[in-house]
């Protein structure tokens, strides 16, 4: 029986160089897929960030009209917005800065044009450095999602 065990443990190899480089290389290729895929995730993360800074902007100039101020025919700027109190400050999801003080980011109001139904339609320009949003409605921002970034 001791005999049947050392010749056991003398028949036992360990890894080849092959085997083991064979590991490595696979180990290598599921790692750079998993750094793309990483990558992608989280630009499009920042890019739905920038949306919903959008749709929060919008969202406060309805409450800023609500309260009894009038949106003038140029807009609301996201500073006005913050400066009365009805929206936090925005920051830029890529640069981390505060959404500039321009007239650029700002919340418009046009009435629609459909004679049966008037209503009002909120458009949003924000300008990040990645995702320039244009002149976007609310409906506009929820359906395209991501995709409403210019740039």
């Amino acid at each position: 029986m001791l005999k049947r065990m050392r010749e056991k443990l003398n028949n036992e190899r360990g890894l080849t160089l092959v085997e083991l480089l064979a590991v490595i290389v696979i180990l290598a290729i599921v790692g750079a897929i998993a750094f793309v895929m990483i990558g992608n995730i989280i630009e499009n993360s920042k890019k739905d960030a920038a949306v919903a800074d959008a749709l929060q902007a919008i969202n406060s100039a309805k409450l800023y009209e609500a309260s009894g101020e009038e949106i003038e025919e140029s807009g609301v700027t996201v500073k006005k917005l913050h400066d009365d109190g009805y929206l936090d400050k925005l920051y830029d999801p890529w640069t981390k800065v505060e959404y500039g003080t321009g007239d650029s980011n700002k919340v418009t109001k046009t009435s629609s044009t459909n004679e049966e139904n008037k209503e009002m339609v909120y458009k949003v320009s924000l300008d990040a450095s990645k995702c320039k949003i244009n002149d976007r409605s609310e409906a506009d921002l929820i359906a395209d999602g991501r995709d409403v970034c210019d740039k």
